[in-house]
């Protein structure tokens, strides 16, 4: 089921101060040409002033914070307001695919065992690598930086992550390509149950944000969301459906988005956020429940 009137609404950033900043992190909506404050470290008053259009994203260089962004900006109506997003790599060029065989690995607060544990994560989540330090590669996990060892994660590019199946017919499909790259800018966001975007989601609200950018509207739960669309394979995903899974047998209690090559991108849980996982791991091999095509 295709929209002929498919088209992105994603805005392109328009920054026009002088400011080095470089990846992007999603604001709420600012008025035309309203002056925002960046604060790349909540704990600090560093800031950069620029400009941006209505509704446009703010960038912030990851490596100039500390894993949150406070954003000020003033409304439509010339009230300051305030926001705190996370730093997300939104065009991540390598990711850190966890190679465990199968264990749980421990994500630090610093590059070295010596730190405390941030979060676990799974063999096979993929994030976004935003530095390396003696060993040990910068991720962003739930809206925080921590660091995990390479020789427990395998660097893949964006294209690998991200790939299109052999016969996946994506390439004549392009919505479905266009959600998986908006989908894609929120690896590392926080979860929150009950939430919908921007700055935090649950699973079920973190697909019906994705889709609404494109103009579609989803049903509001994993449960409902199954309803939506037409029932497709799983032999026969393609980039852009959702996924669902289910620890009842009887009805879906998460759902996520396939981004191709055997994985989603998914608002996991409150300790781990969006993430990308593989659907050849044990728990999603498990619990899959269906999948609908959208577009």
């Amino acid at each position: 089921m295709h929209h002929s009137s498919f088209a992105p609404r994603l805005l392109a950033m328009s920054l026009l101060a002088a400011s080095a900043l470089s990846v992007s992190a999603f604001a709420a909506p600012v008025s035309s040409s309203t002056a925002i404050r960046v604060d790349r470290d909540p704990t600090t008053n560093a800031s950069s002033s620029v400009s941006a259009s209505t509704d446009s994203p703010v960038t912030v260089d990851p490596s100039q914070a500390s894993g949150q962004i406070k954003v000020v900006y003033q409304d439509a109506n010339g009230v300051e307001r305030t926001a705190t997003i996370a730093a997300v790599a939104a065009q991540a060029e390598n990711y850190a695919r966890v190679t465990t065989n199968g264990d749980t690995l421990r994500v630090r607060q610093g590059p070295g065992t010596n730190y405390g544990i941030l979060c676990s994560v799974e063999d096979g989540d993929t994030f976004p690598i935003t530095g390396k330090t003696n060993g040990w590669y910068q991720i962003l996990c739930n809206g925080r930086t921590g660091y995990v060892s390479a020789q427990y994660a395998k660097v893949e590019n964006s294209d690998q992550v991200s790939k299109p199946d052999p016969d996946d017919n994506a390439a004549t499909n392009p919505e479905g390509n266009s959600i998986v790259a908006a989908a894609l800018q929120y690896v590392g966001y926080p979860y929150v149950y009950g939430t919908a975007g921007p700055e935090t989601f649950d699973c079920s609200g973190f697909t019906s944000y994705i889709y609404k950018q494109f103009g579609v509207t989803l049903n509001r739960s994993s449960k409902d969301q199954v309803n939506n669309g037409v029932a497709v394979s799983k032999s026969n995903l393609q980039q852009g459906d959702l996924v669902f899974f289910s620890t009842n047998g009887v009805y879906p209690t998460h759902v996520g988005i396939y981004i191709g090559d055997g994985n989603i991108v998914h608002a996991s849980t409150a300790k781990d956020g969006v993430k990308i996982s593989s659907l050849n791991t044990s728990y999603y091999t498990t619990n899959y429940f269906a999948a609908r095509r959208i577009v």
